[in-house]
């Protein structure tokens, strides 16, 4: 399945649409035939991904613990242990990156925690980069210097970063 497409044609759909389509993404994800066979897909001590809703992006863990619907996990980077939903588990190593095509600034679904990005201040017209902290609603919450900006997701643009031989290029990208 292609997710990017998907995406890109949900953003079409009215809301009526959208919460139906909601309503028989859950019956799916709760249906016991599902439920087993993923479970036989997981054993114990295996490393994979499993999908942060708040964050917006794949977390790298150890699976610890099969429960009947639930896994037990353990981030890598950080030792932290959830109990997660079978399905929020990624098992067949999908790609969950989304990547929308905006003539201006980017999308929420673009960003995750973590991600650096860009935005020209419009009083002084100076470029700041800084870290995503938090995905809001209508902006994102950014770490800039040891200081928090609310910027709006319009205004944001993508920061590309590259080191070769020692020395690092950043790269702004339009």
């Amino acid at each position: 399945m292609n997710i990017q497409s998907v995406f890109q044609e949900l953003q079409t759909a009215s809301d009526f649409e959208l919460f139906r389509l909601k309503a028989a993404i859950e019956k799916l994800l709760e249906d016991p035939e599902r439920i087993n066979a993923m479970r036989k897909k997981m054993s114990v001590g295996m490393y994979l991904d499993y999908f942060n809703e708040e964050e917006n992006r794949s977390i790298p863990c150890e699976l610890l613990e099969i429960k009947r619907t639930r896994a037990t996990v353990r981030e890598i980077e950080t030792g932290k242990r959830w109990t997660l939903p079978f399905y929020y588990l990624n098992l067949d190593h999908i790609a969950t990156e989304l990547v929308v095509n905006n003539k201006r600034g980017m999308s929420k679904a673009e960003l995750h925690i973590g991600l650096t990005v860009g935005f020209v201040h419009s009083q002084n017209n100076q470029d700041y980069i800084g870290q995503v902290v938090k995905l809001n609603p209508k902006r994102a919450v950014l770490l800039v210097d040891n200081q928090k900006w609310q910027v709006p997701y319009q205004m944001l643009f993508p920061i590309i970063h590259s080191e070769l031989d020692n020395s690092s290029t950043l790269l702004l990208a339009d």
